[in-house]
């Protein structure tokens, strides 16, 4: 057997290929190590790697990665013994725990993996503990009973194990959360999750753990468009309302278990000052936000959260580095799909940097792209990015950026 780094991944993104493999080849010291992707997309990550200068460092096989057990025959197939075991997918975190936990490597609770992953155990585990109160009930594709239904109208209607905001949608009464259902289950059995509509303002945490100990480095006020639909348009970094609850916040995510590396948590903050656990996503945050987190903090964002899952703790990491939280003022703008049709012309990618400050804009669609509407992420035309010293700074390069940027779309 040979000793190798094992990165196990679904779909390709910014985050694996720009973040998560230059970070896991730069602590790979010993000359045999070999990083080794599993996926289920091999022809995909080979065509994302290929560009780059990265490949001939990489081995990926492919086999079915919500299978731990086939991961496991893999590696032990090509005589594989890892000594770190990762994932930064949503789907795979309870495979990747069986699995680093089989080879006696540093591995988060695969039982906490499912829960989070499964918005309507997290609901039962938080009401367990006494920290949830808006009412939540699971409506079965092969039995579509609106009659038990025991939650008043409005109600938000969402996949258990949805991601990217996709399907959610507020229903206010029993014809539209019929309609959304049978929508939905046209193309899929997956379960629906109806809980209470609980109004008020979005924010985020997100944390880092070694297992033991569980900080706070910050957190985004999110601005969303109007209901039915709940796409986040804009971020705002460590508002006053985010400072104020981070405390509670970690709390509860103590509570309920969150532990090892990085951790994205969504709660909504009612007018009352009532916080909600919206939901967790056991791995770093996503739509651009991690790269944005990375050129904020005063350490290596990736390279962090790979230490961690070898074994280094809190501790260890703030003796070298400081405290963890990151206190720079930041913002992330989403430009938004008008309409669904095919985008005629799109602005150029670009990055502004002053001595204090830097806006940067990054297309997520290309000119003859078509596009259809599903209102989430994926509707996405491009994200602008702004960090500075100034707050007031972060809004004046947004606002000067957004004015010159320009979308043509074609039916």
């Amino acid at each position: 057997m040979y000793d190798s780094t094992v990165l196990i991944s679904h779909v390709v993104n910014d985050a694996v290929i720009e973040g998560f493999i230059p970070a896991l080849l730069r602590q790979m010291t010993e000359q045999r190590t070999k990083l080794i992707i599993i996926t289920d997309h091999k022809d995909a990550h080979m065509d994302a790697l290929i560009d780059t200068s990265l490949g001939a460092d990489i081995i990926i096989l492919e086999c079915d990665v919500f299978n731990p057990l086939a991961i496991i025959d893999t590696l032990n197939n090509y005589h594989v013994s890892p000594n770190l075991v990762f994932s930064n997918s949503d789907h795979l975190q309870a495979s990747t725990a069986v699995v680093a936990g089989f080879f006696n490597l540093p591995s988060k609770d695969w039982r906490q993996c499912i829960v989070f992953k499964d918005k309507h155990l997290t609901r039962k585990q938080l009401n367990s503990a006494n920290l949830y109160k808006p009412k939540y009930q699971l409506l079965s594709a092969k039995n579509l009973n609106l009659d038990n239904l025991t939650i008043g109208f409005p109600v938000v209607a969402k996949p258990k194990q949805g991601v990217a905001s996709m399907h959610v949608q507020l229903c206010m009464d029993k014809n539209e959360l019929v309609t959304y259902c049978q929508n939905f289950w046209k193309s899929t059995t997956i379960p629906i999750l109806v809980e209470s509509y609980v109004p008020g303002t979005l924010i985020t945490l997100e944390t880092l753990g070694d297992g033991e100990t569980l900080v706070a480095v910050g957190g985004f006020e999110v601005t969303l468009t109007e209901p039915p639909h709940f796409v986040e348009l804009d971020a705002v970094w460590n508002t006053l309302l985010c400072l104020r609850y981070h405390d509670t916040c970690l709390s509860i995510l103590r509570t309920i278990g969150v532990g090892l590396g990085v951790c994205h948590s969504e709660f909504i903050i009612t007018p009352k000052g009532e916080v909600h656990l919206v939901e967790i996503n056991y791995r770093s945050i996503g739509d651009g936000r991690e790269f944005l987190l990375n050129d904020m903090s005063q350490y290596p964002w990736f390279d962090t959260l790979v230490r961690l899952h070898k074994g280094v703790k809190i501790a260890e990491l703030e003796a070298e580095f400081g405290q963890l939280a990151i206190n720079t003022h930041a913002r992330i703008h989403y430009i938004t799909a008008p309409q669904s049709g095919t985008i005629r012309s799109a602005p150029a990618s670009f990055k502004k940097q002053t001595q204090q400050s830097v806006v940067i804009h990054q297309p997520l669609k290309k000119q003859h792209q078509t596009i259809q509407l599903t209102h989430s992420n994926k509707d996405y035309l491009s994200r602008l990015l702004a960090y500075s010293d100034c707050a007031n700074t972060v809004d004046d390069m947004l606002r000067d950026a957004i004015k010159d940027l320009q979308w043509q779309f074609e039916l």
